[in-house]
């Protein structure tokens, strides 16, 4: 029995020919074999599966010995969805600085999935074990269903592009191209990277046109090198108008605390808004959700209770107990709220954040790149850089991302709550349905807004 991570598939076709009789037999049967194969340990197996086989053999009058193989494939939806929030949570903790933060875990999840189908052997391992990824097969399956249900978003501007760049006079192996460009949605071209910065205007360029302009210089004119043979990218773009707008005429000045005495002078938008609020003592802080007009879509604020409690929030709040009763929270209630206008943009170049969290070997000579590129099976990853802007008004908010990676040779209140965030907090969006792919998190701890 293979057990892998997807929607229920089982590939046996069989003629029932009586409504009553068969179903009858196939459960008695999964009752008598249930009996015999249950041991200590997690299990799944298919009576019907079975049942479809041996009742093939039964057709045939065989009088030699006979091998039935029963293949079970269980592809689960939320594998994919679940791997990119837990890169959030470690990417975060390892990234965080006491400074203003925008970044995409969507996006650096796709970039090194995509990568993730080029491996064998240990690396393979490696990642499944650091990203919590299902087998290779699974995750191109999760992605290509993710691919097709957020770029299909109506209501929202979502637009998620993926791309290869291969060094000019290399070919990218057959299944890893199929894969790339039939589940992962990324069309493949050719480069000389010796030119780096004839290279680098290309690939930049690519990446401002995905992301609306927002993000146009994602790699440096030197960036590239004769050594360099491919460059796996994702770019994000997401704008989303809010469900309940504020009104621009009620934005006012006024204080936004830096620490426990000094603040700024900053604009700051209020409405009262019906929407998902509550306290929770485990965090000390107050969570609150934003729908945009499409509900697939929002917008959630960790506010710490004391205006310096962000450092104490950000470790409470990544133990995943403390995390799964900040996102399950959905009872609505109106809301006094208080919100900063901001604009945050943020560079980060992710080679020892990842090395951290345990993909140390994907950056050494020890590395196995070897079904991604004809000929070269010595590759490993030199640089994995994201580049992360948000901005959020009256109206709504608008992100963006681009992660490129090079791989070269060798408690809740009954009367009306006030949600003031006049100090630092948390925020993320993310596409709510299932476990809720976060695909952008970040910190505010000075805001910052030029129009």
């Amino acid at each position: 029995m293979t057990l892998l991570y997807t929607s229920l598939l089982i590939t046996v076709t069989v003629t029932i020919i009586c409504a009553n009789d068969v179903p009858i037999s196939i459960n008695y049967l999964a009752y008598n074999l249930y009996k015999t194969i249950s041991k200590p340990e997690n299990l799944i197996f298919s009576p019907f599966s079975a049942h479809s086989a041996l009742s093939l053999a039964y057709e045939g009058t065989v009088y030699t010995s006979l091998l039935i193989t029963v293949t079970v494939t269980i592809i689960c939806a939320n594998d994919v969805p679940i791997s990119i929030n837990y890169l959030a949570y470690n990417l975060y903790k390892t990234i965080s600085k006491p400074e203003n933060l925008i970044f995409s875990p969507f996006s650096a999840h796709s970039a090194l999935s995509l990568a993730y189908e080029g491996t064998g052997g240990q690396t393979t391992s490696t990642f499944q074990d650091v990203l919590l990824l299902p087998d290779q097969n699974a995750t191109a399956l999760g992605y290509k269903s993710m691919m097709d249900t957020l770029n299909s978003a109506q209501n929202v501007q979502l637009n998620i592009a993926n791309k290869i760049y291969l060094q000019s006079d290399y070919k990218l192996k057959e299944d890893f191209r199929s894969i790339a460009q039939n589940y992962f949605e990324a069309d493949a071209d050719t480069i000389d990277f010796s030119q780096s910065s004839v290279a680098a205007e290309e690939i930049n360029n690519w990446v401002k046109e995905k992301t609306q302009n927002k993000i146009d210089k994602l790699f440096d004119s030197d960036a590239f090198d004769s050594e360099t043979r491919a460059v796996l990218l994702n770019a994000i773009y997401f704008k989303g108008n809010w469900l309940s707008p504020f009104r621009k005429e009620s934005t006012r000045i006024d204080k936004f605390y830096t620490s426990d005495t000094e603040f700024i002078m900053h604009p700051m938008m209020f409405q009262e808004a019906y929407c998902e609020y509550t306290e929770s003592a485990k965090l000390d802080a107050k969570i609150l959700t934003l729908e945009y007009e499409n509900t697939r879509f929002a917008m959630t604020i960790v506010l710490p209770n004391s205006k310096m409690g962000i450092v104490d929030l950000e470790q409470k709040l990544f133990s995943l107990d403390a995390l799964d009763t900040a996102i399950t929270t959905n009872s609505k209630d109106k809301v006094l709220l208080t919100l900063p206008k901001f604009k945050i943009e943020s560079t980060l170049k992710l080679e020892d954040p990842l090395k951290e969290i345990g993909l140390q070997d994907i950056f050494t000579n020890s590395a196995n790149f070897s079904n991604m590129i004809e000929g070269e099976p010595n590759l490993r990853i030199n640089q994995v850089i994201q580049k992360a802007f948000i901005e959020v008004n009256e109206e709504g908010a608008e992100a963006a991302a681009a992660t490129g990676i090079e791989a070269g040779t060798l408690s809740l209140v009954s009367q009306q709550p006030v949600f003031k965030a006049d100090h630092p907090f948390m925020f993320y969006i993310s596409e709510t349905t299932g476990p809720g792919t976060i695909l952008f998190l970040g910190k505010v701890l000075s805001p910052t807004y030029e129009i």
